[in-house]
């Protein structure tokens, strides 16, 4: 055990008794209760052996059966009653493993979580916290060794008759070897060979074990993704339309076929450690009845002393094996659970500043870029090139491009969502990073393009949270457009959506993706921020309603600014100011009516492509 292997076991253990207090000591006191109970009936029950080949009588050996009995009996009860205590701890030791997992993938920057590496570990960290019986099973494995421990000083103490030179007389060689300390001495040389080989046994296991492990995160995770495809409620009218059914079954089945060449392959290795491991065994085991069971013949150990001392050696090997395979099992562990901790431990990299964000009633920011650069992690390319743009609130910004131009990488910028390679963000001359990050994400309200809508109700998808303003959640859906649409639903703003994930046999109810939207919309009202960010808003939408939220939003963000970014061309003509992006450069900014005037500019090719649908 070096120190790296002890500092594991200590932080792992610490990490156990954060998440279920109770849990580690009471899973300490069954251990010592199933230690005791093999000891109480070795101990009483070669006794009564011993008693009934010297003739005692019947009341003297029911005493000894009662006390036997009600010794295993008490301490069985005990640990079953410790048990259910432990029980109720793992079930928050489980629950808590998984919060904390959760609770980390939320805290984690975003630009983080989005690293092809970090998504691996984290996979890694959900399949392997499970592995090997998992943090239960961890804490019952530390435990183990000092309950091991625990059972070989007793069985020490419980077969020290073995060891000492016996008065008995006799005669020949074989009673004098056996009388002497040379026999057990052999023995126990041979007992600590079985132990050693036995020990390298489980070592091979455990590395094979792990192997296969580390080679099926990746095939598994492909696994599952297709095999819950199957289930999920929003992909099944892709999968019947398009007859998808047999390519998905394909995937799963291709990656299931891999998982189980890879371990079939790994059992066939793992029955030949078995194999040698089991005629070690119970090679010692003969060894042991012969010894004893000589003893006992030549008149130097009892009857009672045979069951005993035999019971006792084999248990003495038993545990000190069992020490062995504990003390690699855990190295084995601790090398599954530190994907666990590496990824609970990911510190975040954005600067956290302390500034408090001005409150202004006026609502009045200015929001600047200076030379701004920004290359995604992995890519070899910028998204944006030394970008600069002032914005004042309180107007209306419209944001155009081709795809790729680098619009959506601009407001996650703006949002702090990453930051920039090269340049700085400022908020009323400071650089944004300043700022206290949780105060400064409070100036904006962003919908965008790939928003979600959970398995909640209405009310709970506009406000984000459980507790809400019922008065304001209405308001928000009027001005959005959809709260005609809520009143005719069964329960009103209580009403709960989708099919997934909901309760006591709940009925979900599906809406259209126009409503998704418009739900969408109303969550960046209720939000009340002094900056609404559209990210494509009107792409579910149909020409009648894209207008009729134009219009609505010219009236909701009256006192506020709003951003929208899009590539239907009608956005721009409610807007005070147009920036075209083009390959990561703003390469236009003005009017609708100034843009227009520059017929060789990207506006106006784009607007006369799609004026037709507008006028």
């Amino acid at each position: 055990m070096n120190r790296e292997f002890l500092k594991n076991v200590k932080k792992n253990i610490r990490l156990i008794h954060r998440m279920s207090p109770s849990f580690i000591p009471l899973t300490f006191a069954i251990m010592l209760f199933e230690r005791a109970i093999p000891f109480a009936a070795i101990i009483l029950g070669a006794q009564i052996v011993d008693m009934l080949a010297a003739g005692a009588s019947f009341n003297e050996i029911m005493t000894y059966a009662i006390i036997l009995t009600g010794t295993v009996f008490l301490l069985s009860l005990a640990k079953e009653i410790f048990g259910v205590f432990q029980g109720i701890g793992r079930v928050r030791l489980y629950d808590n493993r998984n919060i904390a997992l959760a609770g980390k993938t939320m805290a984690l920057d975003y630009d983080i979580l989005e690293k092809n590496d970090i998504r691996e570990l984290m996979a890694k960290a959900q399949n392997n916290v499970d592995a090997m019986g998992g943090l239960n099973g961890y804490t019952r494995t530390v435990l183990d060794i000092f309950g091991t421990g625990f059972s070989i000083l007793g069985a020490v103490v419980t077969m020290r008759g073995l060891f000492m030179i016996s008065r008995a007389a006799g005669e020949g060689i074989l009673f004098s070897f056996f009388r002497s300390p040379v026999s057990t001495i052999l023995l126990l040389l041979l007992m600590g060979a079985g132990i050693w080989l036995g020990g390298r046994c489980e070592a091979g296991k455990g590395k094979i074990q792990y192997k296969v492990d580390m080679a099926n995160v990746n095939s598994s995770r492909i696994y599952w993704y297709f095999f819950n495809l199957m289930f999920q409620y929003p992909a099944g009218k892709d999968i019947r339309i398009f007859h998808m059914g047999n390519i998905i079954r394909a995937r799963s089945m291709s990656a299931m076929t891999e998982i189980d060449n890879i371990k079939k392959d790994a059992l066939h290795r793992t029955l030949k450690i078995d194999f040698r491991n089991y005629a070690l065994q119970y090679g010692f085991m003969l060894c042991a009845y012969l010894f004893a069971g000589l003893k006992a013949i030549l008149g130097i150990i009892s009857v009672g002393g045979l069951t005993k001392y035999v019971s006792t050696l084999l248990l003495l090997q038993g545990q000190i094996r069992q020490l062995s395979s504990t003390l690699i099992w855990l190295k084995t562990q601790n090398t599954y659970l530190s994907s666990y901790s590496e990824y609970l431990e990911i510190p975040n990299e954005k600067y956290e500043g302390t500034l408090p964000v001005e409150k202004r009633i006026d609502n009045e920011y200015e929001l600047e870029f200076k030379n701004v650069s920004f290359g995604y992690p992995g890519s070899g390319e910028m998204a944006l090139k030394n970008v600069s743009f002032r914005l004042r609130t309180g107007g209306r910004l419209a944001i155009v491009g081709a795809n790729g131009a680098g619009k959506t990488t601009f407001i996650k910028l703006l949002c702090r969502l990453y930051d920039p390679t090269e340049g700085e963000i400022l908020l009323n001359g400071i650089n944004v990073k300043k700022y206290d990050y949780n105060e400064y994400i409070r100036l904006f309200s962003v919908v965008f393009q790939d928003y979600k809508i959970f398995s909640f109700s209405v009310a709970e998808n506009v406000s984000a949270s459980q507790d809400f303003d019922e008065d304001r959640v209405r308001r928000s859906l009027e001005e959005a457009g959809l709260y005609d649409r809520v009143t005719e639903m069964k329960e009103g703003i209580h009403t709960k959506l989708l099919k997934d994930q909901q309760e006591d046999g709940e009925e979900g109810l599906e809406i259209s993706g126009g409503e998704k939207q418009k739900l969408a919309l109303a969550r960046a009202l209720y939000r009340d921020a002094p900056v609404v960010i559209l990210d494509e808003p009107t792409s579910a939408l149909d020409p009648i309603a894209e207008q009729d939220i134009y219009q609505r939003f010219n009236r909701m963000v009256e006192d506020k600014t709003a951003i929208f970014i899009s590539h239907r061309m009608s956005s721009c003509r409610f807007c005070d100011t147009i920036v075209v992006f083009d390959e990561g450069h703003i390469v236009q900014t003005g009017s609708h009516e100034e843009l227009l005037q520059d017929k060789e500019g990207i506006y106006s090719r784009m607007w006369e492509a799609q004026a037709r649908y507008y006028v």
